[in-house]
């Protein structure tokens, strides 16, 4: 027996049987943890995926939760290492707006400014979005059921079930890149009541109640801005005016403006009228056509340039290819200015039922007319007006265009983008360039044998100013359009102003003044808005991004 108790044969076969259960312990506390770190993750992925999927769809329009939640519900995900063995190994995860979802959704109108404060139950409620227009985060809690340990309780010897939770918060953004430096004053911010209705742009765009209409915009005058009213957006580099004009005529602007906010910059608006006129094959000073090799950019016409201007026959007979180029003529150099061949004011009055010719002469020439009636903008901004519903003479504009002969393009080979309706004028100008009628000349006085009337094609035949098909239409123009009569009076210098949306508007005509001593306007059609009710075209310049916050 001594010699038993002295011996240390089999010490470390004994110390290891008494440690194995230590050791067995701690593995399988190992492999929970592992499993439930796989699991955490798992929901951490799937909230975070859910969350970025709605917060895209929070732009502010009145169904924006709904479509957040149709969102949501598109999106499949799953979690792993829950139960032990069975299906609960692997279970898939679907957003239902259901009692017992895996996902708890909440719409909140804001985030806490500290990151260390938590999101209570309380804090949720607090802040949770009452409207649809008011989400501006989506806060999701991922939770399925619970992780099943693989180690037994040793006093129950029972399996423990642990709660495992993830939880996100994402909000969305967008920037417009690659726009010109313009904002609008929303001419929808105002019901005819007078009563402020941040939605009624979206609404009224997606009813197609904006299709077809004409909107004259107009500088702002010395006081605050209002519907109807255009004017300057901040840069990033200078705001010269030279500037500003060269980002109009085609100059890149280095700016991505933010989709919630934009900084105004003061500055004369008729100033930028050169640049757009470049869009119209106009070329006026600093952009002659023998200047063009001094800019350090490129500038381009519109693939249809359509204007109610007339070439002068004059100077060298059929050759009109020199003679359309408006503004400033190859050959010699001097500036055309002549009420034939481009009427500095020629749509001083332009009745509907003589397009822009200001002289007052019937002439073929016939550009994109007002509506048959033009309203005021419902704030009264002197010069800016509103077609007053979708019709315009169209039927006037082809007869005048392309006369009535046999084969004559016409207005019912145009198709409207909204059935029912007279097409718009940006309708009509794609059809013009689908179909090849830009090359028809109108008809005209004859010299010697050549029609003399408009060619919608942009023919100044110089080589720097050949439309380029791979920019986007240069009739296009993308800005944001901001409620200015509900925010903040003007300033002398910048102001700070809530984007209501961004809009592309095609431009019906070049930027000139309506008589002498008036205002040059720039006159829309509304073609597309961002967010909510618009079609989904603007993706060219506006990027749409959800992030998470939390």
């Amino acid at each position: 027996m001594t010699l038993f108790r002295r011996c240390e044969d089999g010490f470390v076969l004994l110390f290891t049987l008494l440690i194995l259960p230590v050791f067995v312990g701690f593995g399988l506390l190992i492999i929970d943890m592992g499993r439930a770190n796989n699991a955490h993750a798992d929901l951490q992925a799937a909230a975070d995926a859910v969350a970025l999927a709605g917060a895209r769809e929070l732009d502010g329009g009145v169904d924006a939760i709904t479509r957040a939640q149709a969102a949501m519900a598109e999106v499949t995900n799953s979690v792993s290492m829950l139960g032990v063995s069975g299906p609960d190994m692997h279970i898939e995860l679907v957003y239902e707006d259901v009692n017992g979802n895996e996902f708890q959704i909440q719409f909140l109108t804001a985030i806490p400014s500290l990151d260390t404060t938590p999101l209570t139950s309380a804090w949720l409620t607090a802040n949770e979005a009452t409207t649809e227009p008011d989400a501006e985060y989506v806060y999701v809690r991922a939770e399925s059921r619970n992780l099943t340990t693989a180690f037994f309780n040793p006093l129950t010897y029972l399996r423990e079930n642990v709660p495992v939770v993830a939880s996100a918060v994402a909000m969305g953004t967008t920037a417009a890149c690659d726009i010109p430096p313009i904002y609008v004053c929303n001419p929808f911010e105002f019901t005819s009541g007078g009563v402020y209705a941040p939605d009624q742009l979206q609404t009224e765009f997606n009813a197609g109640n904006l299709h077809g209409r004409l909107i004259r915009l107009h500088p702002p005058g010395p006081g605050t801005h209002a519907p109807g009213n255009f004017g300057f957006l901040q840069v990033n580099g200078s705001n010269s005016a030279a500037a500003l004009r060269a980002m109009f005529a085609g100059a890149r602007n280095p700016t991505c403006y933010d989709a919630n906010t934009v900084q105004t910059n003061p500055g004369a608006q008729n100033s930028v009228s050169a640049g757009i006129n470049t869009r119209f094959d106009i070329y006026e000073a600093p952009y002659q056509i023998n200047q063009m090799g001094n800019l350090n950019f490129s500038i381009t016409p519109a693939q249809n340039t359509r204007k109610g201007a007339l070439p002068d026959a004059q100077l060298n007979g059929p050759n009109l290819s020199i003679d359309d180029c408006l503004g400033n003529s190859p050959n010699n150099g001097a500036q055309i200015v002549d009420d034939h061949v481009y009427d500095p004011a020629f749509h001083a009055a332009y009745p509907a039922t003589d397009g822009f010719n200001a002289d007052g002469i019937t002439e073929n020439a016939y550009g994109l007319p007002d509506n048959n009636i033009m309203l005021g903008v419902n704030s009264g901004v002197p010069g800016a007006a509103i077609g007053a519903n979708h019709n315009w003479p169209i039927t006037t504009y082809f007869t005048r265009n392309y006369g009535t002969g046999a084969g004559a393009p016409n207005a019912s080979m145009v198709t409207s983008a909204f059935t029912g309706l007279t097409p718009s004028r940006y309708d009509v100008y794609l059809a013009e360039i689908a179909n090849g009628w830009t090359s028809i000349r109108a008809p005209g006085d004859q010299v010697g044998g050549f029609d003399t009337g408009e060619m919608a094609a942009p023919n100044c035949g110089h080589p720097s100013v050949v439309p380029d098909l791979t920019i986007p239409d240069r009739r296009i123009i993308v800005g944001a359009i901001i409620d200015c009569g509900n925010g903040p009076a003007q300033g002398g210098g910048t102001t700070e102003y809530e984007v209501n949306s961004y809009a592309s508007m095609f431009m019906a005509r070049p930027m000139v003044s309506y008589g002498p001593s008036t205002d040059m306007t720039i006159d829309v059609e509304i073609v597309d808005i961002s967010g909510y009710g618009g079609n989904g075209t603007l993706e060219e310049f506006i990027r749409e991004e959800a992030i998470l916050v939390r």
